[in-house]
């Protein structure tokens, strides 16, 4: 099994065909499936299903694309930790983070972050646990800032708490009455905007209505991103969970209200989510130390 072998596979699961990932790649089509046959050959096992429709990977294939997705990030990072001993650059940071974190803690922490390490380079994304856990699992990230239900985690994860995040009901200020409103009722007010993921805050609204047997709301858009939300809960007539810390910051206070539920409201653990047993590099790490600092100096938990 080799490196340009598992680039190979990891390429053709992103492209979904031999010549999108050939071309990504810069090698020709025979070039590529050489690769990929002799892996097979290899592992004495199919990875590839080939169709009209181009190419999916067997189950086997996709068991081995979750390892070597992981595989080939850890040659990345010990690839960057080398140059950075050699003075040739400092290892970047790859972070997700939940957006009561963006709203209230992220600008501290960068600023924080960059005293140190001025000239890393940082990715940030949205944390949607859907999305989130998967690619601290590949590698794709080093570390997420979440509010999940930890039932969900998984082994091979690890979470360390920094509170409960409170879950209110937001929409467009004008755009309901004043409430208060009961958990029946407010289901049926307005579209709810959810994601599909187990382990977040949606789930956790789920899970609030189900304990006060209340039905799913009626109306569902299914909406994995938080500027999305933020725009049709603002500009619309529908209603987000959103973490009620957020709604005192002044420019959401602006555009988005609490509607008053008569029922106690859910909460999430929230914190950060790494790899179990993974060694973060040193930028990484002093990301999440200043993360932890501005937390703690910040109310976000109830």
């Amino acid at each position: 099994m080799k490196h340009h072998q598992l680039r190979a596979l990891v390429a053709v699961a992103g492209h979904g065909s031999i010549r999108g990932a050939a071309r990504s790649l810069s090698l020709s089509q025979t070039a590529l499936t050489k690769s990929l046959r002799e892996l097979e050959l290899d592992l004495q096992a199919a990875l590839l299903q080939r169709s009209p429709q181009g190419v999916r990977l067997t189950p086997v294939g996709l068991e081995l694309l979750r390892h070597a997705k992981l595989i080939l990030a850890e040659i990345d990072e010990a690839r960057a930790s080398v140059r950075h001993m050699l003075g040739q650059g400092t290892p970047g940071v790859n972070v997700a983070v939940t957006p009561a974190f963006s709203v209230l803690c992220l600008p501290e922490t960068v600023a924080r972050f960059r005293t140190r390490y001025p000239d890393a380079a940082l990715s940030i994304r949205d944390s949607f646990i859907s999305q989130t856990l998967p690619m601290l699992r590949d590698g794709t990230i080093d570390v997420a800032i979440a509010a999940l239900l930890t039932e969900e985690l998984g082994s091979d994860l690890t979470f360390e708490s920094n509170g409960r995040l409170e879950v209110a009901l937001a929409g467009r200020p004008g755009g309901f009455e004043d409430g208060p409103y009961r958990l029946a009722d407010a289901a049926e007010a307005a579209p709810w905007l959810l994601d599909g993921s187990r382990g977040g805050i949606s789930e956790a609204v789920r899970q609030w209505l189900s304990q006060h047997q209340v039905s799913p709301p009626s109306r569902v858009i299914e909406c994995p991103s938080s500027l999305a939300a933020l725009v049709l809960s603002t500009n619309g007539r529908a209603i987000a969970p959103v973490p009620r810390a957020m709604l005192a910051v002044p420019w959401i206070a602006a555009i988005s209200r609490e509607l008053p539920i008569v029922e106690p409201l859910p909460t999430v653990p929230f914190g950060v989510v790494l790899r179990k047993d993974s060694r973060l590099e040193a930028p990484a790490a002093w990301f999440v130390e200043c993360a932890r600092l501005v937390m703690r100096e910040v109310s976000l938990s109830v």
